[in-house]
């Protein structure tokens, strides 16, 4: 299955048990321990979000998407993954891993939401937002992309998404938009013009 795993900038990650060194397209393997999570295995997330969890630092981290196969283990501790083998297929940046994480969710938009998505509103942390409701809007500082899920009228299913990056210009900082790249004025009311989308 593939997966999302956050690792140390230099491809490590410790557990209680040590410490595994991953290197691109190399895969590690783990069957003679099993695949139990918290305990044994080597360990991923299928929502993106969660890796954060973990490697919450873009600055001292890095993001993989993974291959994990052989035994696997979940346990509902968000959606951590044990498995006896995993490969880092591709890097990507914590942008594209929030970009990852939104077509997460509209692929399982009944599934309970990681804390770190807003509902209604929300402001970027110096990377990005992700804001999902009936009518989402998102402000951040410079260079923070704001992630907007909009729902249906009358389920949680996401009928558009859009992502706008904070470019100072286009885009303001610390002003709100709509998933349509509108101003919208702080009491929600009023709309000015509209932005590309990024």
């Amino acid at each position: 299955m593939i997966a999302y795993k956050g690792f140390n900038s230099d491809m490590t990650c410790t557990m209680g048990r040590g410490t595994f060194q991953y290197a691109p397209g190399v895969t590690v393997d783990e069957t003679e321990t099993g695949a139990q999570c918290a305990h044994t295995g080597l360990h991923c997330a299928e929502d993106p979000l969660d890796v954060l969890d973990y490697y919450g630092n873009p600055e001292k981290s890095r993001y993989f998407i993974v291959r994990a196969e052989g035994d696997i283990h979940e346990d509902a501790h968000g959606t951590r993954i044990s498995c006896t083998r995993l490969t880092p297929v591709k890097e990507i940046t914590i942008q594209k891993l929030a970009l990852h994480a939104c077509h997460y969710i509209v692929s399982h938009p009944e599934r309970k939401n990681n804390r770190r998505v807003k509902e209604d509103k929300g402001t970027a942390d110096e990377y990005f937002v992700i804001v999902r409701g009936k009518n989402p809007i998102a402000r951040g500082d410079k260079g923070a992309i704001l992630f907007l899920l909009q729902e249906a009228e009358d389920s949680k299913e996401i009928a558009e998404m859009a992502a706008y990056e904070v470019d100072g210009q286009d885009i303001k900082e610390d002003t709100w938009y709509d998933i349509a790249g509108n101003e919208v004025k702080k009491n929600g009311k009023g709309k000015t013009k509209k932005a590309q989308s990024a």
